[in-house]
């Protein structure tokens, strides 16, 4: 099994930032370090021309952080809407009742 980890996870995200770039996002860049929830690494971004320049007008404002699963599955964003660690902690407890285990 595939098991990512937090330098693996920041390019991942700087990937998926480029790509969306092309096909007409604004440019960003990662911010901060992977933060590790368990099976999930979570990434934060920001728009580069805020990051490089401090222009406050090009800011980012209701993205939320990109979640990198360490088994290799697809990354995916977070809701915006509620702080990332409350976000996981939901998709966890629902991991946990969908496994066979359970």
């Amino acid at each position: 099994m595939t098991m990512i980890d937090a330098d693996a996870a920041k390019r991942i995200v700087a990937e998926m930032l480029e790509e969306a770039e092309t096909r007409g996002g604004p440019a960003c860049v990662v911010v901060g370090e992977p933060i590790d929830f368990d099976r999930w690494w979570v990434q934060g971004y920001q728009s580069r021309a805020f990051v490089e320049d401090g222009d406050f007008l090009s800011a980012l404002a209701g993205n939320g952080p990109i979640a990198v699963p360490k088994d290799g599955s697809p990354p995916f964003a977070l809701s915006a809407a509620e702080p990332a660690d409350v976000h996981i902690a939901r998709l966890l407890a629902e991991v946990e009742q969908s496994s066979p285990e359970s």
